[in-house]
């Protein structure tokens, strides 16, 4: 089969959650096409979702290695640095991501989280904004956007994330509520 049809037929088993399949098919594509960027990313994401993490790293760094401006395998090292404890490490591959392509969303998202690990709220509240005004529908976003105000000591901020919340994802507001202590507003249904 030429690499292109082996290819599509790895994406094809990815829609048809046949991941295996496609990971044996990126896996032959690899050895006969070893510069194919967007295969070892690919197969980058499903060892990671194998929990193969150290395989997912060297494939994301192969890849990273033949493109060097790919934010979309930017991203997707720094998400598995984060799985792997190395939040240093994800915030310069999710820095370099969002400066290469600012509209990616879940890269400012996982920057956040990063910089929470790491104790820089400050830094992490700016990030997380600019992932909440991205996908302002996205509770995630405004729920660690309330878990860097609550490590800061600003339960009133807290408190207004928790009534955004409350507007579009009563589920996730009550979370807010619940782990960071913020009193009902007397409206809400237990």
């Amino acid at each position: 089969m030429n690499a292109s049809l082996q290819f599509l037929f790895a994406q094809g088993c990815i829609f048809f959650k046949q991941h295996a399949r496609a990971l044996e098919a990126l896996e032959a594509l690899l050895r006969e096409q070893p510069g194919h960027v967007r295969a070892w990313r690919i197969a980058g994401f499903l060892y990671a979702e194998k929990g193969r993490h150290a395989d997912a790293l060297v494939a994301l760094e192969r890849a990273l290695a033949l493109a060097p401006d790919d934010a979309a395998t930017l991203f997707n090292l720094g998400f598995i640095l984060q799985k792997t404890g190395s939040h240093e490490e994800a915030i310069g591959r999710l820095t370099r991501a969002v400066e290469l392509n600012p509209q990616l969303d879940r890269a400012w998202y996982g920057l956040g989280i990063s910089l929470i690990y790491c104790g820089r709220f400050h830094e992490a509240i700016e990030r997380l904004k600019e992932a909440a005004r991205l996908q302002p529908l996205n509770p995630y976003a405004r729920y660690q956007l309330a878990a860097a105000w609550f490590k800061l000591g600003e339960p009133e901020k807290v408190r207004a994330e928790y009534r955004r919340l409350k507007t579009f994802d009563p589920k996730i507001a009550a979370h807010v509520r619940a782990d960071f202590g913020v009193p009902k507003d007397g409206d809400e249904i237990d």
